[in-house]
């Protein structure tokens, strides 16, 4: 059972699980890639970075700090949040708790450490580059949100890294905490009320304005997309379309397709792709939501002789489940599939952390595990047809690399 208080106007989620040893803290806010400044994209995740490296209090940054008590820590900066998740021995979690929120909201910095860590996201970005499955992902959500922020990618570009100025991170910064929501969720064997004790020191308390919400514009109509020149190599194939937002009850049917049409042997792609024509090895499905507007996808990895064949294949099957429906057993199967997924997800300490935190900064409602259970279930055939017949109609489908 999840606990919700507030600490000042941030809301925390307790889950209280004595049997566990462990405790996983995730500490969301809302601000993302899309909420970077024009012409500074990637300043979100720089400042994630930062976060986790840069000295805290004149001492060892928080990476270590935690690593040196014997957990885990990390961090990750998506479209709209960017999170701050670690797993520690229970008894370590209120030090833990103060040392990530310090590290959130004391951002002293100096330009040796924003040069420093510039240099390793630019190296990232150039080990991206380098992997036609990351340019793949890059490319097809630049054309499904042509225009509009949430087809840049996160990680911003070299030159629009090299842009990020030591008084404009630090602006992003303020920034954030003034208009993004924050939330902290933490689910493990920690005592509630260590925990309550420690929220006093960490500071969060001091965010004592109602964060006011930046104005984010629509993304615009899709355009859809096809393959009009194949690559000679090994090529990697992504299509889909726009998905519902997260807050929309329709992007249920869309999870279930992703099942439907996903990597599981008893998916009706699989069936197609490996076992009647072996076109691919590599592919899967997925849906990801985001406040306003969503992102459904089918990747594969394919030779370039198979490659066409696998994205006709795939175009094939969505235009059946569209005009003809899944087919009851294949429904059944797709839902609970993802019946399976969301129970794992919920029964993973660190996964539910991130998953209540995250949540709840994007839509202002914390993740119940009961209620997507509940709302899967209840997809219809009818809904599945609607949400195939959707993406057949504003399909994008991209290829890397890109031929010559």
């Amino acid at each position: 059972m999840t606990e919700q208080l507030r600490v000042g106007n941030v809301p925390v989620l307790l889950t209280h699980e004595p049997r566990l040893r462990t405790t996983s803290l995730c500490l969301a806010l809302g601000f993302g890639g899309r909420h970077d400044p024009a012409g500074a994209e990637g300043t979100a995740h720089l400042f994630e970075h930062l976060v986790m490296a840069r000295p805290l209090d004149g001492g060892a940054p928080l990476c270590e700090r935690v690593e040196m008590a014997g957990g885990s820590v990390n961090a990750r900066t998506g479209p709209e949040t960017l999170l701050i998740h670690a797993q520690v021995l229970a008894e370590d979690a209120p030090q833990t708790l103060e040392w990530m929120s310090r590290a959130l909201l004391d951002f002293r910095l100096t330009q040796d450490c924003l040069d420093s860590e510039r240099r390793v996201v630019l190296q990232e970005i150039a080990a991206a580059v380098a992997d036609p499955s990351d340019t793949v992902q890059d490319a097809f959500l630049a054309a499904l949100f042509a225009g509009h922020p949430l087809g840049s990618p996160v990680a911003g570009d070299p030159a629009s890294v090299g842009a990020i100025t030591l008084d404009g991170i630090r602006g992003a910064h303020a920034d954030a905490l003034a208009t993004s929501p924050v939330a902290l969720a933490a689910v493990g064997g920690t005592d509630p009320d260590a925990l309550r004790r420690a929220l006093d020191a960490t500071g969060l308390g001091a965010l004592t304005a109602q964060p006011v919400p930046r104005p984010a514009a629509e993304p615009g109509p899709v355009r859809p997309a096809t393959v009009t020149a194949w690559p000679e190599d090994f090529t990697w194939v992504m299509a889909g379309g726009r998905a519902p937002g997260a807050g929309d009850p329709r992007r249920h049917a869309y999870n279930v397709l992703a099942h439907l049409l996903g990597a599981s042997p008893a998916s009706l792609l699989y069936a197609r792709l490996r076992n009647k024509e072996a076109l691919a090895y590599d592919f899967r499905s997925w849906a990801r939501n985001y406040s306003d507007a969503g992102a459904w996808r089918m990747l594969a990895g394919a030779e370039p002789g198979n490659a066409p064949r696998l994205l006709d294949a795939f175009q094939e099957i969505l235009r059946h489940v569209a005009a003809e429906g899944p087919g009851d057993e294949a429904l059944a199967t797709a839902v609970h599939q993802a019946v399976v997924e969301t129970v794992l997800e919920s029964e993973a300490p660190l996964n539910l952390a991130m998953a209540l935190a995250s949540q709840r900064v994007m839509v202002e409602e914390p993740w119940d595990p009961a209620t997507e259970i509940e709302a899967l279930r209840a997809v219809t055939a009818e809904q599945v047809v609607t949400a195939a017949t959707e993406l057949t109609a504003g399909l994008v489908c991209v290829v890397q690399p890109q031929s010559a």
